[in-house]
């Protein structure tokens, strides 16, 4: 009897105008919130093709294993390339490569990006309370880059590099009775590698760039577009969504005409840059759902290289320069950084059993573009100068391989943002850097920095570098940091 009771009181209130009510008013705006916010984060995926793109570097997997099982891999091995990575966004997490071309400037694509924040041009400015969605800098103030120091949840913006698809060019000239690679090979040299359809011989094809104006196509992501996503809440948090961003990575003149890209003058450190504004490229709502998401409570902008406005490297260059210009794009400082495995084992050691890391230090967190195995804790800190990968080469008979040199300008002076859990965003009040400043004071020019890992500058102005590259030491001895900051 009172089960029967129970179910007719349970009846009678599904179809009363109270719960109908409460359906319109509370439930229904959530759903229509949540059904808003999927369709934006799916948006600038669906309305984009990539057909003809393939993603670029390695996707599910890692060359970056437990630090134990690599160590005992290369135990008595030669220096090799262990892992590359290249940061299209500075800040924001890497994408992990099974090869790499590099420029003068770095392993192409790396810190191309970056976000940027309005701060007070003078200290004395006082900030107001900012419109979210304005995306210029108040009177008395400019643009300054941020980074994971200030915003750790840049380390959760995952990037995806999709490049043309060369090999679907190539299948299509082999079904057509071409043999791409005897094409392109051309007659073998000494100091070449085989190339057809490796990088060289995709560069022999031609520059994407050059064919896309000829053919006079406008399409922003023909020649390849960078994707971000980041995690967004709904449902009082209780779900969450991924947006997505998607950005060309060589957009036409048309294209940045069309889409307002302005030149704006961007602080990165002690440096005054030119860069171009591309915030127009995202969508006003996705603009707001990521400044939320990292924190920022000012107008937030994102900044893409302007080539022709490069930062100069004038620190810790070449003995012998031979009046050669050495450049950066927004990279801290240097082109390249270069970290040995086993450092940052002997690093994980050191760190005190109660720290909540101790066991577990990922590399990621030191942001390396080479990771090297087959060297001891610490080798690469007297590397004056190696040969790794190769450089490419143009002679009568067309392009060729030969040694690449780097020149290993100093080593990295670290701050907190190792820190930053690379998985999680979160940062650490102490670890790994309380450990370092006690064990790697080990430079008195970066003094009171800790110091980790080696900065390069390339000898070249293009190259290639693949994992499991050797390294060959060529030249070593002491190095002495000089300060960006007298």
């Amino acid at each position: 009897m009172a089960a029967t009771a129970l179910l007719q009181h349970y009846v009678e209130y599904l179809t009363s105008p109270a719960l109908i009510v409460t359906l319109a008013v509370v439930v229904l705006p959530i759903i229509y919130t949540v059904a808003k916010e999927r369709a934006l984060a799916s948006t600038s995926i669906l309305s984009q093709r990539l057909y003809g793109l393939r993603r670029a570097g390695l996707v599910g997997r890692s060359n970056l294993k437990s630090l134990d099982q690599q160590l005992a891999q290369a135990e008595g091995s030669a220096p090799r390339i262990k892992a590359l990575f290249t940061y299209p966004v500075k800040s924001c997490r890497g994408v992990e490569l099974a090869a790499s071309e590099v420029e003068g400037t770095g392993l192409k694509y790396d810190r191309s990006f970056t976000f940027a924040h309005s701060v007070p041009t003078q200290e004395s400015s006082a900030d107001k309370e900012l419109n979210e969605d304005d995306v210029t800098p108040e009177p008395g103030h400019h643009w300054r880059f941020i980074t994971q120091r200030e915003f750790p949840r840049l380390a959760l913006i995952e990037t995806e590099l999709w490049l043309p698809d060369t090999r679907r060019k190539s299948a299509a000239s082999r079904t057509d009775g071409g043999d791409t690679k005897n094409q392109l090979a051309g007659p073998s040299r000494p100091r070449s590698r085989a190339r057809g359809d490796t990088l060289v011989g995709v560069l022999e094809q031609g520059s994407d760039k050059a064919k896309r104006h000829a053919n006079g196509s406008d399409s922003s992501t023909k020649s390849g577009c960078l994707i971000l996503r980041f995690p967004t809440p709904s449902l009082f948090g209780l779900m969450t969504q991924q947006a997505a961003i998607v950005l060309p990575l060589d957009p036409s003149p048309n294209h940045a005409k069309a889409k307002g890209y302005t030149s704006e003058q961007l602080s990165i450190w002690k440096d005054i840059a030119l860069a171009t504004n591309v915030t127009n490229e995202l969508d006003p709502k996705a603009l707001g759902l990521l400044r939320k998401f990292l924190g920022v409570t000012k107008p937030l902008a994102l900044f893409r290289l302007d080539t022709s406005h490069k930062r100069p490297v004038s620190r810790c260059l070449p003995k012998d320069p031979h009046g050669e210009c050495f450049e950066v794009g927004f990279a801290d400082a240097f082109p390249v950084n270069l970290l040995g495995m086993a450092s940052v084992k002997a690093t994980d050691d050191q760190l005190p059993k109660e720290a909540d890391v101790k066991g577990r230090l990922d590399a990621r967190r030191f942001r390396a573009n080479i990771y090297v195995t087959g060297i001891s804790a610490f080798e690469e800190d007297v590397w004056k100068a190696i040969s790794v990968g190769s450089r490419i080469g143009r002679d009568e008979e067309g392009l060729f391989e030969c040694e690449a040199e780097y020149h290993v300008a100093c080593r990295t002076a670290r701050c907190k943002l190792p820190n930053v859990d690379p998985d999680t965003g979160v940062k650490d009040g102490n670890e790994p850097y309380t450990t370092l400043g006690k064990t790697r004071k080990v430079d008195e020019g970066a003094y009171p920095h800790p110091c980790l890992g080696m900065q390069m500058i390339p000898l070249f102005e293009r190259g290639i570098l693949r994992v499991g590259d050797s390294v060959e030491v060529l030249e070593t001895g002491e190095h002495s940091y000089e300060k960006m900051f007298t």
